[in-house]
């Protein structure tokens, strides 16, 4: 990543090394009720956009500045136009910025399709299916359909690279100029070297112009990285489980899976931030400074007025790193969508080396 990229060795072998991680809760804040599947984008120095899923499967945008965030506005029940008619998008949607006030949404149709809307600024044409990825047989390429939900991240402004499962169990990629998408390029088996499968969903994320970070869980439940550093593809590499205090003996750590899929947020071309649901329901946070990995970390979850803790639900998680500061949303079992906003102010979490 940026002028050295951790190779898959030192990603999942015995040459990578953990820096201790400095445990200090996040503060946080309310800014919706009812509802789901948020994912995060950040605009200007302070500023991140969040959509997610409203109580009416409406797609709401709720749009924050240094902590502070606006009340949800609906774009309406997300369809797409397919030819002369519209299909029903599935959630979750996934979205990028790739221009100061544009944001690119993807999602899947209900047979496989890629869907694809531009926000510019308040202005939403809503989606349109841009079709399946083909199998081919010679000359004969034949539909096959996207099998997860797409994600999606831009390195360079105006340009966006897009990766789903295909329906022969290959992570596919298609990059996107600004103008029309690239056939889908299979990018082998979404599997480690070992042959084990990856547990969907999956989260992209840019590190700086030239890298890409794929993140999800193996069938142990440890967190999976596959690294694209400008020039080639590593295979997916597992970074280890996170550890929990033994319930017998609480000053040792026992390994533990993750209880929910990770979502990853590059911050320049030396930091990538990892987050996920622990057995806890709290947050853990792991991240990458250019060198080092940090072992996993709980930075909390809400609290009631009585001080009894929410447990955060394991899908609905979202983060942005924005010029200045990390956004992070969760949705707790109450049904809320909570908010913490690191700024560089306080720890845990350390700045972004650009």
């Amino acid at each position: 990543m940026g002028e050295r990229l951790p190779s898959s060795a030192e990603v999942g072998g015995s040459e990578w090394s953990i820096i201790t991680a400095v445990t200090n809760p996040l503060r946080w804040s309310a800014i919706a009720e009812n509802v789901s599947s948020p994912v995060a984008i950040a605009s200007g120095e302070r500023g991140v956009t969040v959509f997610c899923r409203g109580p009416a499967a409406e797609l709401l945008v709720i749009r924050g500045e240094r902590g502070e965030f606006q009340p949800p506005s609906s774009l309406g029940v997300p369809l797409a136009r397919q030819g002369s008619t519209t299909i029903p998008v599935d959630w979750p949607i996934a979205a990028c910025a790739t221009n100061p006030g544009e944001i690119q949404l993807v999602a899947r149709g209900p047979e496989g399709e890629l869907l694809h809307g531009t926000l510019r600024g308040t202005e939403w044409g809503g989606f349109e299916s841009i079709g399946s990825p083909a199998a081919w047989f010679g000359t004969v390429g034949v539909p096959m359909g996207l099998t997860s939900a797409p994600v999606a991240c831009s390195c360079l402004p105006g340009t966006m690279d897009v990766f789903a499962l295909g329906a022969s169990g290959n992570l596919l990629h298609s990059p996107w100029d600004g103008k029309e998408f690239a056939e889908f390029e299979s990018l082998g088996a979404a599997a480690t070297d070992g042959g084990a499968p990856v547990i969907l969903p999956i989260s992209a994320t840019a590190c700086g112009v030239r890298s890409i970070a794929i993140a999800t869980r193996g069938t142990r439940g440890d967190l999976l990285v596959k690294w694209w550093d400008g020039t080639k593809w590593s295979p997916f590499a597992s970074l280890g489980l996170a550890a929990e205090p033994d319930q017998l003996y609480p000053a040792v750590k026992v390994p533990v899976p993750l209880s929910g899929p990770p979502v990853c947020a590059g911050g320049g071309s030396t930091r990538l931030d990892v987050f996920a649901r622990g057995q806890r329901g709290d947050l853990l946070h792991k991240w990458w400074n250019g060198k080092d990995w940090t072992a996993f970390e709980s930075v909390g979850s809400p609290a009631t007025p009585e001080g009894a803790l929410i447990p955060f639900t394991s899908a609905s998680i979202a983060c942005a790193w924005g010029k200045f500061q990390l956004d992070v949303f969760a949705r707790g079992s109450d049904g809320k969508l909570y908010a913490a906003t690191w700024s560089g102010s306080e720890r845990p979490i350390a700045p972004p080396q650009v």
